[in-house]
């Protein structure tokens, strides 16, 4: 039988005792070797992180420097733009102050010039029925002599159906004008305008048109020569003119009977609006 090693031998000697683990000299000699190469990788280690740290501690030091640099000329920019900003307003609210104003004042001459416009077409109707109009404080709203309201509407729409433009015009006219208050007074100016429309006069139609709005805007037919207006400026290419009617139609008068088809058109000059061909303006 072989004889068993050193350790089992003590270990059997020890018995009830336990047993120890028994480390020769050499063998203790390079365990501290070991943990002295341990200590001087743990030092060297422990000295490059020192330095990375160091490194890492500069780059942040950096960053704050330059990130509290960028706050304070945001900062400085933010002020800037906010001040900016209240002179914009301040300037924006002068101009619209100068506009409603401006605004104010031309309704007002618009207004004078309508009052002066209706008082020399109510005498030219009178002049043209043969009656010389009063010289002072004349009525302003003259029959036209020798004639009557629903007369001068029948010849009006004669003349029409038969396309004597001319004189429907003028029938029309005498009645809008003469007889401002009659409940044809608006349908007589609207046919005014037709008249016109169908000679493809579009200017003349146009401002015959506006007048049905201008003077008679509850009229059943003021959305009509809107629209009629605003085929009108199409026909001239004037396109945003055009859409300024169908605009003011849609706001004005929200029911009407044409509104879908006001729609149509605008959206329809709105895409020829770059075309030269179709539009000039």
């Amino acid at each position: 039988m072989k004889s068993l090693p050193a350790v089992t031998m003590l270990c059997a000697v020890v018995g009830a005792s336990g047993c120890f683990w028994v480390t020769t000299k050499s063998e203790g000699a390079a365990l501290r070797k070991d943990v002295r190469e341990l200590e001087e990788r743990l030092v060297t280690k422990e000295g490059e992180l020192d330095g990375q740290v160091g490194e890492l501690k500069k780059v942040i030091d950096e960053a704050t420097k330059v990130l509290k640099r960028n706050s304070a000329d945001l900062g400085a920019d933010v002020d800037a733009l906010r001040n900016d900003i209240r002179v914009s307003t301040g300037l924006v609210s002068a101009a619209k102050n100068m506009m409603d104003d401006l605004a104010a004042q031309l309704e007002k001459q618009r207004l004078a010039s309508e009052e002066r416009m209706a008082a020399l077409e109510a005498r030219l109707a009178v002049l043209e029925g043969g009656k010389v109009p009063p010289t002072g404080g004349g009525a302003t709203n003259p029959a036209v002599a020798g004639q009557n309201p629903d007369d001068l509407w029948t010849q009006g729409t004669d003349a029409f159906k038969a396309q004597k433009w001319n004189e429907a015009r003028d029938a029309y006219k005498k009645l809008a004008v003469g007889f401002a208050t009659h409940d044809r007074a608006d349908d007589a100016q609207y046919f005014r305008g037709e008249a016109y429309f169908q000679e493809q006069d579009w200017d003349s139609a146009i401002r015959e048109f506006q007048k049905v709005y201008d003077k008679f805007a509850t009229s059943s037919l003021a959305d009509d020569a809107l629209y009629r207006a605003a085929e009108a400026a199409a026909k001239l290419k004037n396109c945003s003119e055009g859409r300024a009617y169908l605009a003011l139609l849609r706001q004005k008068y929200p029911s009407s009977n044409v509104f879908k088809r006001a729609e149509t058109m605008d959206k329809d000059l709105k895409a020829a609006a770059k075309n030269k061909s179709k539009c000039t303006s």
